[in-house]
C-alpha cells in the first residue's frame, strides 16, 4: 500500500500523494450531504451464511449523476457547475455518445478541481463547442430496467470509485483492494492512437506498452503493466478448504479483453491459475442457469459494457440477460449481485469524494445490489468503494484483508435484511434499442452565416431484416448529410452528420429544429430534437482551442485567439477573464476596438507561464478564455491547454538511421536541465526496445543543473525498430518519454 510520504526535497505538484489532500477539502461540504453511515465489522449477522454466491459485475464509465441523478430519493443533481461559475442543466445523454470523454487520472483531477466539482467542461471532450457532453444524464425512459432494479432492490448513492482515475487502476481495486501504485490506464506511445486493433493491458502487452505508477516519494514512472501483488482470488485459493471462484471476461483478441484485469497479475496470467479461473464472459449465463456458479464471480464484458461510445441500451440488455440467468437458475436464493461502473467516464458528478489516502476516493459511480436479501427499494447512503465489495466477501468467508483499503472500508451489510421474506426473482425483458442514438443534439453558439459545427449521430439497425429509409426531413436552421443510403442491413449502422447554420436576421438567439427519419422500422418515425444559438460572433480557434505544448518552468509561450463579428451589427465586449483550474498560469492582452464593428475582429495574445501547482498532477493545465459580450451566446469560450515541466530535454527525439543487425551504433546524446528552483528526483532513466543508455544524472538533479544521457542502438531485427527512453522522476510531466527511431540492416551491411 502506498504511503503519503513527504519528500523534503520536492514540494508542490511534484509530490503526488501530498497534493491529494489539497484536492478534496470535503469536510466543509458535509452539511450539504446525507450522513455517511459507517458499518462496523462487528455488525456481521450470524445468518450472513445465507449468501453462498457473490457476483461482482463491473460495467464501464458512467457517474452516479449521469445515470441516477433524477432518481427520486437519491442524492442526485439535474444541474451542474462549469469552470466559469455558471450553472447549466444536465441535458439528455445520447444512447451512443459521439465520442469517448476523457476519464484519465488527469481528467478526474481537472473535473473535481479541489472538490469544487466544476471543471468537467475542461477535460478532453467535456465541452466541444457548446455540446457540454460531460454535463449530460440519462432519464428513467433511457434506462428503464436499471431504474426498475433500483426500485425493487438497492441503489447506493454513496458509491465512489476507488481511485480518481480511469478503468485499469479501478479494475485492479476490484480484485486486490489496491492498484499497486498504478494511477492510469496503459498506453503505447509508439502507436498513433490508443485505438489500434484489440489492445492488451497486462502481462501479454507489447514491449512498449506502459502505465503510470507513483512511488512513495511522489515519483511517477512508466512501468510495464504486469504485477505480482495478492488478489482476492489468492485469498480464496488459500482458504481451508479452498473457496471456488471464476473471473468471467472476454478472451484474448476480443473486444473488452483490456478489462480482463487478471491479465495484469503475473502469478495468475502466467500460471495454471489463468486456465483454471479465467473463463469467457459468454460462459456465465450457462453456469448460472445450470447451478454451476462458484462462490465468487467477477464479470466484465465487451460491447455490452456501456463504455462510451457503446450503446447504453445494449449494455442494459446484457445486464438484464445476465441477471435473468441468475434469477432463473437454482442459485438465486443464495446469491448477492453487485453491479458497479468502474469510473466516472468523464461525466459530471456533483458530490465531492472523501479522502481516504493518496489515491482516492474518486468520483461517485452507480451501484445496484440485487439479492433475495437486499432491502426492497432501499437507497443506501453508506460510503462504499470497490474495496467494500471485497470486504463483504472477506467477512462472509473469514478471509484476511488484502490492504488498508478493504480493512478500513465499510462493508455492505446495511443493504441486506436476512430476516425479511426473500425477494422473488424479477425477470425483465430486454428492450428494443433506439435506432437513432440521440433524441436531442445540442449545438453551442454559432456565428450567423457560418457552419463550422457538425454533430455525428450514429443510426443502427438492431433488427433482423433490412431497414428501408424512405424520407429524412429537417426543420430550422439545420441540415444533414448521411452515409445511410436507402437501405441499411441488419446489424449495421450508418451516420448522420448534422450542421447548424443560423442566418440573419431571423436566426439570432436560441434556435430549435427537428430531424425526422421515416423508415420501415415499427418505431418510425424517429424524431431528433435540435438546439443551438445563433450569434453575431465567431471565435477562433474552435475546439480543442489554443494549445501551448510543453513549456519549462521559468519560460513562457504565446498564442493568439480572436473573435470575429460576422454580423451587420455592433458587438460590445463587456469583460474578458481566464477561468478554470489553472487560470493563474494564463494571461491575456487584447488589440481591438471596443465595440467591435460589423466585420471587425478582436484579437488576444494569450501567454502561458507554467508554475508548479499541487493539483497539476501531470503538469497538464487547462483553462478557458471567457469573453463576456453583447452577442447572443455570451459568454463565448476558447479552451486553453498547456503542459508545465521542470525538465528541459534537448533534443526531444533521437534518430539512429540504418544500423546493421547485431552491431552497436555510435552513441547519441541528449541533455536534461532542471529549470525549477528545487531538485528533481529521478526514479530511473531506462530504455525500452533495442536501445541502451548511460547517464551522469545520479538520483537528484540540482536547480539549474544539467546532465547527459548517451544512447546506443543495437538492432536485433531488420527494418524499422523503434524504442523509448523513459525519464522517470517527480516532475509533474513524468514520465518524460523520448521516442527513439532506427532501422536494422542485414548483418554485414555498411552503416549509414
Amino acid at each position: 500500500m502506498m504511503t503519503r510520504t513527504r519528500d523534503p526535497r520536492s514540494r508542490s505538484l511534484f509530490l503526488f500523494v501530498t497534493a491529494v489532500a489539497l484536492l478534496f477539502p470535503v469536510a466543509s461540504q458535509g452539511a450539504q450531504h446525507p450522513d455517511r453511515r459507517s458499518t462496523p465489522a462487528s455488525s456481521k449477522p450470524a445468518d450472513f451464511s445465507a449468501i453462498q454466491h457473490f457476483v461482482f459485475i463491473i460495467k464501464e464509465n458512467h457517474s452516479f449523476d449521469n445515470y441516477f441523478g433524477q432518481f427520486p430519493g437519491a442524492y442526485g443533481a439535474t444541474t451542474g457547475t462549469i469552470s466559469d461559475g455558471r450553472t447549466i442543466p444536465l441535458n439528455r445523454l445520447p444512447d451512443i455518445t459521439p465520442y469517448n470523454t476523457e476519464h484519465t487520472q488527469m481528467g478526474a483531477v481537472i473535473g473535481m478541481n479541489h472538490a469544487k466539482m466544476d471543471g468537467f467542461d475542461l477535460i478532453v471532450g467535456g465541452n466541444r463547442d457548446g455540446d457540454f457532453l460531460a454535463y449530460r444524464q440519462l432519464t428513467a425512459s433511457d434506462i428503464p430496467n436499471y431504474w426498475t432494479y433500483a426500485q425493487h432492490f438497492v441503489l447506493a448513492d454513496q458509491m465512489f470509485s476507488s481511485i480518481f482515475s480511469s478503468s485499469f487502476p479501478n479494475h485492479l481495486y476490484t480484485v486486490a483492494a489496491t492498484s499497486g501504485g498504478v494511477i492510469d490506464s496503459p498506453f503505447d506511445p509508439l502507436l498513433p492512437s490508443d485505438i489500434h486493433g484489440t489492445p492488451t493491458w497486462g502481462c501479454d502487452s507489447g514491449f512498449s506498452v506502459a502505465t503510470r505508477a507513483v512511488d512513495p516519494d511522489g515519483r511517477i514512472s512508466a512501468v510495464y503493466p504486469c504485477f505480482d501483488f495478492p488478489t482476492l482470488g489468492d485469498s480464496l485459493n488459500s482458504a481451508d478448504p479452498p473457496i471456488s471462484w471464476k473471473y468471467y471476461a472476454p478472451p484474448p483478441g476480443n473486444s473488452g479483453y483490456t478489462m480482463s484485469v487478471l491479465d495484469a497479475i503475473s502469478h495468475i496470467r502466467n500460471t495454471e491459475l489463468w486456465a483454471e479461473h479465467v473463463v469467457p464472459d459468454t460462459q456465465f449465463a450457462s453456469d448460472a442457469l445450470q447451478g454451476n456458479l462458484p462462490a465468487v464471480s467477477w464479470i466484465v464484458t465487451g460491447p455490452g459494457s456501456e463504455h462510451p461510445p457503446h450503446s447504453t441500451c445494449v449494455g442494459e440488455n446484457w445486464t438484464v440477460q445476465t441477471l435473468n440467468a441468475i434469477m432463473q437458475g437454482p442459485d438465486w436464493d443464495s446469491t448477492a449481485v453487485f453491479i458497479v461502473w468502474d469510473d466516472f467516464g468523464g461525466f459530471y458528478d456533483h458530490y465531492p469524494p472523501p479522502v481516504v489516502d493518496g489515491f482516492g476516493l474518486g468520483p461517485r459511480v452507480p451501484l445496484l445490489i440485487i439479492s433475495p436479501y437486499a432491502i426492497p427499494g432501499y437507497i443506501s447512503h453508506t460510503q462504499y468503494e470497490f474495496s467494500s465489495v471485497l470486504k463483504t466477501i472477506e467477512e462472509r468467508f473469514n478471509l484476511p484483508p488484502l490492504s488498508d483499503r478493504d480493512r478500513n472500508a465499510n462493508d455492505m451489510l446495511d443493504s441486506f435484511d436476512f430476516n425479511q421474506a426473500p425477494n422473488p426473482p424479477l425477470i425483465l425483458q430486454p428492450r428494443s434499442c433506439p435506432l437513432n442514438s440521440a433524441s436531442y443534439i445540442q449545438f453551442g453558439s454559432q456565428g450567423v452565416g457560418t457552419s463550422n459545427l457538425e454533430r455525428d449521430m450514429p443510426f443502427t439497425n438492431y433488427g433482423t431484416s433490412a431497414l428501408t429509409i424512405s424520407n429524412i426531413s429537417m426543420t430550422g436552421n439545420f441540415t444533414q448529410r448521411n452515409t445511410c443510403g436507402k437501405t441499411l442491413r441488419p446489424g449495421y449502422h450508418c451516420d448522420f452528420y448534422i450542421t447548424f447554420t443560423p442566418t440573419l436576421p431571423a436566426s439570432i438567439g436560441p434556435q430549435y429544429g427537428t430531424m425526422t427519419i421515416t423508415d420501415s422500422d415499427p418505431s418510425s418515425p424517429q424524431v431528433v430534437h435540435l438546439a443551438g444559438i445563433g450569434s453575431l460572433v465567431s471565435v477562433a480557434p474552435s475546439y480543442p482551442g489554443v494549445s501551448f505544448g510543453t513549456v519549462t518552468f521559468g519560460s513562457q509561450n504565446r498564442r493568439n485567439a480572436a473573435m470575429n463579428n460576422v454580423s451587420n451589427m455592433t458587438v460590445k465586449i463587456q469583460k474578458v477573464a481566464v477561468a478554470g483550474n489553472n487560470a493563474q498560469d494564463f494571461s491575456q492582452t487584447s488589440s481591438c476596438s471596443n465595440p467591435i464593428p460589423p466585420g471587425g475582429t478582436c484579437k488576444w495574445t494569450i501567454t502561458f507561464t507554467p508554475t508548479p501547482q499541487d493539483y497539476s498532477v501531470y503538469g497538464i493545465e487547462h483553462a478557458n478564455l471567457v469573453i463576456y459580450d453583447s452577442a447572443p451566446g455570451s459568454p463565448h469560450i476558447i479552451r486553453l491547454t498547456g503542459i508545465g515541466t521542470a525538465l528541459a530535454v534537448n533534443p526531444d527525439t533521437l534518430d539512429f538511421g540504418n544500423v546493421p543487425v547485431g552491431t552497436v551504433s555510435l552513441p547519441q546524446s541528449l541533455t536534461i536541465r532542471n529549470t525549477w528552483t528545487s531538485p528533481i528526483s529521478f526514479a530511473s532513466i531506462v530504455t525500452v526496445g533495442d536501445y541502451a543508455q548511460t547517464n551522469d544524472c545520479g538520483t537528484d538533479l540540482a536547480p539549474g543543473a544539467k546532465c547527459t544521457v548517451n544512447v546506443t542502438f543495437t538492432p536485433n531485427v531488420q527494418g524499422t525498430d523503434s524504442g523509448l527512453l523513459n525519464i522517470n522522476s517527480n516532475d509533474g510531466a513524468s514520465p518524460r518519454q523520448i521516442v527513439l527511431t532506427g532501422s536494422g540492416l542485414p548483418a554485414g551491411s555498411s552503416h549509414h
